[in-house]
């Protein structure tokens, strides 16, 4: 538990709810919460106000619970709330807090959502850092130079991270992954799943470009016409399928040089895990992040009443994520092993998997 959190959150309870909505809030969250209770009163006995906030955290007790109180509160602000209407102090101070703290509020969503993608410091691969394929790079030579340092590193070597910036995969990008990708394996034999991440990665990638486009194909061709994905999508994405269709991305591809809208590509090794994530530098539409949502498992607190999910023409920004998480769940025990968070200005998506759990999927040796 951060404690600078606890105590802020201390004093949003304190200021915001009395005793009677203090019990309230906990019995949404937990339906057998009962202050006087938990506190030591008796049932007749008025709890105080400070008593009633600190029993709260301590029932409530785990980060996560108080992420949990606070976006309850924040759903029904403004709203009667038990006995009053519910205004919350602090409020936006607390929701840069939690900012700070890689918990990031979409209010489309109505969710927090805590940011997982961490960039470690590199002790190793000083030379890769960044592969900036937006122009003209030799890849042929990179490709050579992972090769050279995978047959010297060793066990001491597995702090490092690579970053690849693109606006969309290519035929000679695919090689260069695979090495990277074997790269993260290398160390300890796990090569073999090489071609199940190169999937998984292949689908975030493409996702994540088509995202792209999407805004951009809005930007510069539908909107001057009307026709928004806000207001129209499914005339919009009518339209984007028959560009894809006619043209590929070799136009669209031309819209993200042009806006230089690309994607970031970020591969982390260490000890204990590999990591891959793919991050958009532009966010999604709220229809989308609906849809990701969903394929994930985390329904949206707020949902959208303007798009049906059955309707044929509904595409999310995730269309590949169920193989993703097919896959991913061979690897691992985490029952929501992918991972996503929303910003104002970009998506990140991506998974970590260990080590260890990776080494238990090994096939067994042969005599």
């Amino acid at each position: 538990m951060n404690v600078e959190i606890y105590k802020f959150f201390y004093k949003v309870v304190t200021n915001s709810l009395s005793t009677q909505q203090v019990n309230y809030l906990g019995s949404r969250i937990n339906r057998n919460f009962d202050l006087n209770r938990e506190a030591g009163y008796s049932a007749s006995m008025p709890v105080p106000r400070q008593t009633a906030a600190q029993t709260l955290l301590d029932h409530f007790s785990d980060e996560e619970d108080i992420i949990e109180l606070f976006t309850y509160m924040l759903d029904h602000e403004g709203e009667r709330f038990y006995n009053r209407t519910l205004a919350i102090w602090g409020r936006d101070d607390f929701i840069a807090l939690l900012k700070k703290n890689k918990w990031v509020y979409d209010e489309e969503v109505g969710r927090f959502m805590l940011d997982p993608f961490y960039e470690h410091e590199i002790n190793f691969l000083k030379k890769i850092r960044l592969i900036d394929l937006r122009k003209e790079n030799p890849v042929a030579d990179i490709i050579n130079q992972i090769a050279e340092i995978s047959k010297k590193m060793g066990i001491q070597d597995l702090e490092w991270r690579i970053s690849m910036r693109l606006y969309d995969l290519e035929s000679k990008t695919g090689e260069l992954i695979r090495k990277i990708i074997g790269l993260l394996l290398a160390r300890q034999n796990l090569q073999v799943f090489t071609s199940d991440l190169f999937v998984c990665l292949k689908e975030l990638a493409i996702n994540a470009s088509k995202a792209n486009y999407k805004l951009l194909y809005n930007k510069h061709v539908t909107a001057p016409k009307g026709i928004t994905s806000d207001r129209n999508y499914q005339e919009f994405l009518e339209m984007f399928r028959n560009e894809i269709d006619e043209n590929g991305n070799r136009n669209l591809m031309e819209l993200a040089r042009k806006d230089d809208k690309y994607i970031n590509i970020t591969f982390q090794s260490t000890r204990e895990a590999i990591e891959i994530w793919v991050t958009n530098n532009q966010g999604v539409s709220t229809i989308e992040k609906h849809q990701i949502m969903k394929r994930l498992g985390a329904v949206p607190r707020k949902e959208d009443s303007f798009f049906n999910d059955d309707d044929d023409l509904v595409e999310g920004a995730g269309l590949g994520i169920n193989l993703i998480l097919k896959i991913l769940h061979n690897y691992t025990k985490a029952p929501n092993p992918l991972k996503v968070i929303f910003y104002p200005e970009s998506l990140k998506i991506g998974f970590r998997l260990t080590r260890d759990e990776m080494k238990e999927k090994l096939p067994p040796k042969t005599e």
